[in-house]
């Protein structure tokens, strides 16, 4: 290795260290310098003594003082008078003739539709007073009378018709009798001097067609009924005459009684029981069950309530049959509330029913 290498190392080597650790063994003094400045002390006396003897400042020079020099006025410039332009020489007036202008014709008014003359004939006035007079007839009375009906018999008193009535416990058939009227009379006899003249124009002209009116709305369909179902409702409604045509009470004694129900009329009872005989919300075993309902109705065709039982059940259990029965009872309330609408002369033919109630059909015995 080369010594002068080793050497350099070694210089370097120590100088790092003593940079490095080289002030731990220097004591540094810390101490701050003072300035010192000797003075000497004296009293007041050399003090003023020596302000005494010192030489005095030369005064300063007085400069005079210089007067403001007045600012000269600034010269005013001359204007010189612009001479005005002569004025133009007026234009001369245009002497072109100037076209009239078109004065806008005044609007035509357009004619009045000419009124439809119409062809009718004049209606002649009467030729005579229209006050009334002595009604005249074949007989004279002192009380004027109308004219009888053509096919009223002549009396010599006027009488009502009898019509015939059914007594309460026999049928009694009576023949009509017709009504007797007295024949007509007047205050005076009929002639020609005092025949009335026609009031009314001898021929008149024919009058104007109608406009076409619009086409009618289509009638409400009728509701319609399967052959089955009148047929099942005939046949309920027979066993419900013959069941309670013997069954008579005392109180039923005094109710008009007159002959069976038409068909027809046990339709329509048994669509307006249906129209209100919900069946949605029974159960699909109550579907199953055909319930037997019998009703008393009054004078006024309202069910009485707490007639409504439950006579007989086909099929099904009998909590279905129950629920069943109280679908069919809320139905009979419900729309008959108001009172169905029954011949009352047939009270005695429809005051006591027995409606089954089948979710296939519907039918009344």
């Amino acid at each position: 290795m080369d010594k002068g290498l080793v050497y350099s190392g070694i210089g370097h080597f120590g100088l790092i260290l003593w940079v490095t650790i080289g002030g731990f063994f220097i004591r540094h003094d810390d101490t701050t310098e003072v300035a010192v400045t000797e003075v000497s002390l004296i009293s007041s006396a050399d003090f003023a003594a020596l302000q005494a003897a010192a030489p005095s400042a030369p005064a300063p020079e007085s400069v005079p003082e210089v007067a403001p020099v007045p600012e000269a006025a600034p010269a005013e410039p001359v204007v010189e008078p612009v001479a005005e332009p002569p004025p133009p020489p007026p234009p001369e007036p245009d002497v072109t003739e100037v076209a009239p202008q078109a004065v806008p014709s005044k609007p035509v008014d357009p004619e009045p539709p000419s009124p439809v003359i119409s062809e009718e004939p004049p209606v002649l006035a009467p030729s005579s007073s229209t006050r009334p007079r002595p009604k005249p007839a074949d007989r004279v009375a002192p009380d004027p009378t109308d004219a009888p009906a053509p096919d009223a018999v002549i009396a010599a008193a006027p009488a009502p018709a009898v019509t015939p009535e059914a007594a309460p416990e026999a049928v009694v058939v009576e023949e009509p009798t017709p009504e007797a009227a007295v024949e007509e009379a007047g205050t005076e006899l009929a002639t020609e001097a005092n025949k009335a003249e026609p009031l009314a124009p001898q021929s008149s002209s024919r009058p104007r067609a109608r406009p076409a009116r619009a086409a009618e709305a289509p009638a409400a369909e009728a509701p319609q009924t399967t052959a089955a179902t009148r047929d099942a409702i005939a046949e309920a409604l027979a066993a419900t005459t013959a069941a309670t045509g013997g069954a008579q009470t005392e109180s039923s004694a005094d109710a008009p009684s007159g002959p069976p129900m038409t068909s027809g009329e046990k339709d329509a009872l048994r669509v307006a029981v249906q129209a209100c005989w919900n069946v949605g919300s029974l159960s699909s075993e109550a579907l199953q069950v055909t319930v037997t309902v019998a009703v008393e109705l009054g004078q006024d065709g309202k069910p009485d309530a707490t007639s409504l039982r439950m006579t007989e059940y086909e099929g099904g259990s009998d909590g279905a049959a129950r629920q069943a029965f109280e679908a069919a009872r809320r139905a009979v309330i419900r729309c008959g509330a108001n009172g169905f609408n029954l011949p009352p002369e047939k009270y005695e033919e429809w005051r006591s029913l027995e409606l089954v109630f089948n979710p296939e059909r519907m039918r009344i015995k």
